[in-house]
């Protein structure tokens, strides 16, 4: 009781001198969004980098904060929970208007569509001679990337992603600075889907082959576009998922971990395995309200594995690492324990531990796996695409995978990898349940009894703002 004590008072400290700083708000100065800024090639490279501070979650401080991306999909999924008390009621999927998270996601993502149509705007009306080289639609597609990315994110989390016939679709804002805060109404699914793989079509056939890996790629492009193309399951869109991961399989750029554990604690974003991920500000670790203590020690939150993780990694050598010695605050969150994934029990934050992940190449392999299942191919290429994964993450039992003998028990088996090996990263456990029929769902998580409970409620707030934006999505108060 005496270590739960300290440490409760080292936490509401922690709040009082510093809660208002996590909060995301306007950038620093030197992280400029604005298309008016761009007069040549080396401003538009000023403007590109403010639209990735807000992929990073940057906020005032000059932090990255992508915590945003590692816990709502994980939360939704039944893996990780708050570690101070009781669960939130996004936990059960009980979700309301000013719900945990959705605020901030809604925010996160259009103000990244914001700045990259800043960056599309700018770099536009510039002469091409202005710019080096391909470099003029090497941004263009990174700043439409950068759009498709947030706008797949707001499909996912606020419209009904599921059924390309739905009207209730997401609100694509295509232009620039006041332009974009007119009123205007949601689009439509198939329109939104429209949107988005134009996008995507323009980045893999403009953007750079080899950048910095916290900048995006071509590569980066079609792993998107397999996460959109899985979700929106068209007649040929299995079939394209396996092409782009075959091609970026192919390409010799990268390549699997031998040792997962060694991606988190050792190499980071030097691993051959990351497509692109989020490098922290120098520093950053410092900061008593790093990403990093939001797993360890604690502070403003704690985000802890729960039972349902720890029973999911229980016969696999992920439990080791992953999910470590019994949460302090079992008295009040009883039930759970350190979530280790990213820095382990009694460990300092460090740069690799502020570290994030948008794209793995594992990723690439299991979304190939489960379009070659859903569309009939061979089920034996999809097990031998499992278990190079499961290898990488130190597996050495494939009894049950080698079991799996229908599409179904196979589907399983590839939602389970990808629960285990993509859990707390940017939503693919969640996505990945969700593909399932909902009732599947239902037995893996009880608490979800309607495909109403797979998105999130449009924020109230953006009905006063924006008037026009029509209805709240069914089975929520506007």
């Amino acid at each position: 009781m005496k270590k739960i004590a300290v440490r409760i008072v080292v936490t509401i400290a922690t709040i009082l001198l510093g809660a208002c700083s996590k909060e995301l708000s306007t950038p620093p100065q030197d992280r400029v969004v604005d298309a008016n800024a761009i007069i040549d090639q080396s401003t538009a490279e000023n403007v590109l980098n403010g639209a990735y501070f807000r992929l990073a979650g940057g906020m005032t401080n000059n932090a990255t904060d992508w915590s945003g991306h590692e816990i709502p999909g994980s939360l939704y999924a039944g893996f990780i929970g708050n570690g101070y008390g009781a669960p939130f009621p996004d936990e059960s999927n009980s979700i309301q208007m000013g719900n945990k998270f959705g605020q901030g996601i809604w925010q996160n993502c259009y103000q990244l569509v914001e700045a990259s149509n800043n960056v599309i705007k700018g770099v536009t009306a510039l002469d091409a001679k202005v710019f080096t080289g391909n470099r003029r639609n090497e941004m263009l597609a990174e700043a439409r990337f950068l759009r498709a990315y947030a706008n797949y994110r707001l499909l996912s989390y606020f419209a009904q992603w599921w059924d390309i016939s739905s009207r209730f679709g997401i609100l694509i804002r295509r232009e620039a600075s006041a332009v974009s805060k007119l009123a205007q109404g949601r689009s439509d699914v198939r329109t939104s889907y429209d949107f988005i793989n134009a996008d995507l079509d323009y980045a893999i056939a403009n953007a750079a082959v080899s950048r910095p890996p916290y900048y995006a790629t071509r590569w980066a492009a079609m792993a998107l576009k397999m996460r959109v193309l899985i979700s929106r399951a068209g007649t040929d869109d299995y079939q394209q998922v396996i092409s782009l991961a075959e091609t970026i399989r192919q390409s010799g750029r990268y390549k699997l971990e031998n040792n997962l554990k060694d991606l988190f604690y050792v190499k980071g974003l030097s691993s051959a395995e990351v497509i692109l991920g989020i490098q922290p500000n120098s520093g950053q670790e410092k900061n008593l309200l790093s990403l990093s203590r939001a797993y360890y020690p604690g502070q403003v939150d704690l985000w802890v594995a729960k039972q349902t993780l720890k029973d999911l990694l229980a016969t696999d050598p992920r439990g080791k690492w992953m999910v470590g010695a019994a949460s302090d605050y079992t008295l009040i969150s009883p039930g759970t324990w350190y979530f280790q994934k990213y820095i382990a029990y009694g460990a300092q934050p460090s740069q690799l531990s502020e570290t994030s992940y948008v794209f793995r190449l594992s990723e690439v392999y299991l979304l190939e796996s489960e379009a070659v299942i859903r569309s009939g191919g061979n089920l034996q290429q999809a097990r031998q695409l499992l278990r190079a994964v499961m290898s990488g993450a130190g597996v050495t039992d494939f009894t049950a995978l080698e079991a799996a003998a229908t599409i179904d028990e196979l589907l399983m088996q590839n939602y389970l990898e990808i629960a285990r090996n993509l859990l707390g990263e940017d939503g693919a456990d969640w996505m990945a349940l969700l593909r399932l029929p909902l009732a599947v769902v239902s037995q893996l998580k009880p608490s979800i009894s309607s495909k109403q409970q797979y998105i999130l409620p449009l924020p109230a707030d953006e009905f006063i703002a924006n008037p026009g934006i029509g209805e709240q999505n069914p089975g929520y108060a506007q």
